[in-house]
């Protein structure tokens, strides 16, 4: 007799990590910048460019890109001075022992800089991560047997969604356009910000085909000293090769830049925005598995002793993503219809019963810059609290903006933000298989050939013929009953097996 086992290679998540972070800076301006008068707004861009996992600690490193808008005696117009903050954090939790590779998504909850003197600055900034540990893992689920044509199988089938594989990739993005016309002539750009999203991710042949947009926006100072804003959508594409994909998957994929530079490129027919960005892309891998295993097994002519062993096999669908979007309306009065969106942040996601369903909230956070009756740049801050309901408490979720929306009137400013809830849902299957097998020789003793036996309540056929080791097919064409059908109350024939 020979036991068959077949290897599930699956991907177990472990519970999500949060994880804050400190770090102060104070640093002189450099020379080619005018004094500071006055700090309208402090914009940063958390990224993470590294992450070490050894054992059960991660060394997250990378820097916040602190940009401060200002004012000086010393030159017209809004000045944009841009920082660097590094920061290497520690995480130490028992919990990422033994994973293969690990998620890291990060926000900024805090950043703030202020004028020491009108040449020195001190900057303090907050990150926060959320960490989760991915560990590939092999389960051994026995499926058939050989050798033995007395034995007699149980089988049982199960159908799971199952993440097989997380792979990470880097990819460099580079592109020049033309600012918008009649918007005026860039001197100076003031801040950039860049949002990734997925358009459209397929496999073909053996490679897969990421497809997506980059939106960039930017706030500008023209030749005539006034502030100007425009976006542009850059699509992008990127052909993964050399991993494993199966045909029957499902691959879910995420990007986010890593790093972003966007600078003027002047030229002799006028001047482009030049953008180079690094992007982070990590893609998910979900299949769908049939699984037929063995729970029980029993010789018609031998004893058998069945060790068995329960195995947790992990179901996991692929997210789901909601979308949900936040307003703001903006009146500008007697100033310059000016706004320009400087930030836009999600923070932690709060879930808590409502009714018969779970409601999921998060606070968007953000920061708008425009210009008061007398023309002087101003800043403001909302938060805005956006929720959405899933039918059951989610494992894992968090909440993403997608680009924003700025519609401009004459004296008005409509915002609208889209928040994306990411919704990962996880169930745990425990099956008893058949994981050792050991035969003995049965005492000589003379069993009757025909048995009759009252059916007990909720008893299975697969039960007794165990009991007197004989086949179940057997028992049914005897007494005339179905093999899958319920069986009869009253007496039943048990056959002996020759």
């Amino acid at each position: 007799m020979e036991l068959k086992y077949r290897d599930l290679s699956c991907c177990e998540a472990a519970e999500t990590l949060v994880v804050t972070h400190e770090e102060t800076l104070e640093t002189a301006i450099p020379e080619y910048c005018p004094d500071i008068t006055r700090i309208v707004d402090t914009v940063g861009q958390l990224k993470v460019r590294e992450k070490k996992l050894s054992g059960g600690r991660l060394t997250i490193g990378g820097l916040v890109k602190v940009t401060v808008l200002y004012t000086s005696e010393e030159s017209k117009g809004l000045r944009s001075l841009t920082l660097t903050v590094p920061f290497t954090c520690a995480v130490d939790d028992e919990r990422l022992t033994g994973c293969r590779s690990v998620c890291v998504s990060g926000r900024l909850p805090l950043v703030e800089a202020r004028a020491v003197t009108a040449r020195k600055l001190y900057m303090r900034v907050m990150p926060e991560f959320e960490v989760e540990g991915i560990n590939t893992c092999t389960k051994k689920v026995c499926h058939e047997v050989e050798g033995d044509g007395s034995l007699q199988l149980h089988k049982e089938h199960l159908h799971v969604h199952m993440l097989s594989a997380v792979v990470e990739k880097e990819f460099q993005f580079n592109q020049e356009y033309l600012p918008e016309s009649g918007k005026g002539i860039p001197e100076d750009l003031l801040l950039d910000r860049v949002f990734l999203q997925v358009t459209g991710c397929q496999r073909i042949s053996t490679k897969l085909v990421i497809k997506g947009d980059a939106t960039v926006s930017l706030l500008y100072r023209t030749q005539q000293q006034e502030l100007n804003s425009c976006e542009a959508v850059l699509p992008f594409s990127q052909i993964v090769d050399g991993v494993d994909l199966p045909e029957s998957a499902v691959y879910q994929a995420q990007v986010w830049p890593i790093d972003s530079d966007v600078r003027l490129v002047r030229t002799e027919g006028g001047c482009a925005f030049g953008v180079s960005i690094r992007v982070g892309l990590m893609i998910r891998v979900y299949q769908q598995v049939e699984l037929e295993y063995i729970d029980d097994l029993y010789s018609t002519r031998c004893g058998t002793k069945v060790q068995r062993q329960t195995v947790t096999l992990p179901s996991s669908q692929v997210p789901q993503v909601l979308r949900r979007e936040a307003v703001q309306h903006l009146e500008f009065g007697q100033g310059r219809p000016f706004a320009c969106l400087t930030g836009a942040e999600c923070g932690a996601v709060t879930a808590f019963a409502e009714g018969e369903k779970t409601a999921l909230r998060t606070n968007l956070r953000l920061k708008i810059l425009y210009l008061d009756e007398s023309g002087a740049p101003v800043s403001t801050e909302r938060v805005v609290e956006v929720e959405t309901q899933v039918g059951e408490l989610p494992q894992a979720v968090r909440a993403i903006c997608a680009p924003p929306v700025m519609q401009m009137g004459a004296d008005s400013c409509l915002v609208k933000i889209p928040v994306d809830f990411w919704v990962e849902q996880t169930q745990m299957h425990r099956i008893d298989v058949v994981d050792t097998v050991e035969q003995t020789e049965l005492p000589q003793s003379e069993a009757p050939s025909l048995v009759l036996r009252r059916v007990g309540a909720n008893e299975r056929l697969w039960d007794i013929a165990k009991q007197y080791r004989t086949e179940a097919q057997m028992i049914c064409s005897v007494n005339q009953i179905e093999e899958d059908g319920k069986l009869p109350a009253g007496m039943l024939l048990i056959p002996k097996v020759r």
